[in-house]
């Protein structure tokens, strides 16, 4: 489990305007599932890849678990990103894309299956780990990139807008998915979107992101404002 905190984290872009990021505090609990809410080029993303270490702030400081990583390369930070272009390898089965990062890393067989299994069972996959990712749907691929992350078991999982594409129905079902993730994993979640929808009735908090600037909003039911 790990905590993440941005302090007055800045981000900015040349020949923009503005900060893309602008002196953003945020603070998420061992364990807790965020939802940063925002309109398109608000910083959401922006915000993601400062937290993963694929972005580098000009000012302010990014600590998971209480320990300043700033300066700490992305491979060593425990943070996997969840995009909603899931990139499965359309060469392996279902339970291969599931197992391919562990496999690269030495994870032993026997961990590696064991692990594949408990996200396919979580996720509702164990009848595709033989198919082919060409033989699902799109909510079912998405589900299997979901799934491809977990089995890393990271100390923080980070989303963007993954479930954008999925129906109403399993976009409500693999919300509540994602905060069993977060507190009966406690893997610390931040999903950023531009509408929470379902979300918001399963996070832990719920913030507003506008122009680079990070606000909190108390609401976990109804519309966001900000």
């Amino acid at each position: 489990m790990a905590s993440v905190t941005l302090e007055a984290v800045t981000v900015r872009y040349p020949a923009a305007a503005r900060p893309a990021l602008d002196a953003v505090d945020l603070h998420a609990a061992d364990g807790q599932l965020v939802v940063v809410a925002g309109p398109v080029r608000s910083g959401k993303s922006t915000l993601l890849r400062v937290v993963a270490g694929q972005e580098e702030p000009a000012e302010g400081r990014v600590l998971m678990g209480g320990v300043d990583v700033t300066g700490v390369p992305a491979r060593d930070r425990g943070a996997v990103m969840v995009f909603q272009n899931y990139a499965l390898y359309p060469h392996m089965s279902v339970g291969d894309n599931m197992s391919f990062a562990l496999r690269v890393a030495g994870v032993p067989e026997h961990e590696r299956a064991e692990r594949v299994r408990e996200a396919a069972q979580l996720l509702d996959l164990e009848d595709r780990l033989e198919h082919s990712p060409e033989d699902l749907t799109g909510p079912q691929r998405q589900q299997v990139a979901l799934a491809r992350a977990v089995v890393r078991r990271p100390a923080v999982l980070l989303m963007d807008d993954p479930l954008a594409t999925l129906p109403p129905g399993l976009k409500d079902h693999t919300a509540g998915l994602l905060r069993t993730l977060a507190h009966g994993l406690g893997v610390t979640t931040l999903h950023a979107t531009t509408d929470p929808g379902p979300l918001a009735a399963a996070a832990d908090r719920v913030l507003w992101l506008d122009s680079g600037r990070l606000l909190e909003d108390t609401a976990v039911t109804g519309p966001l404002v900000p």
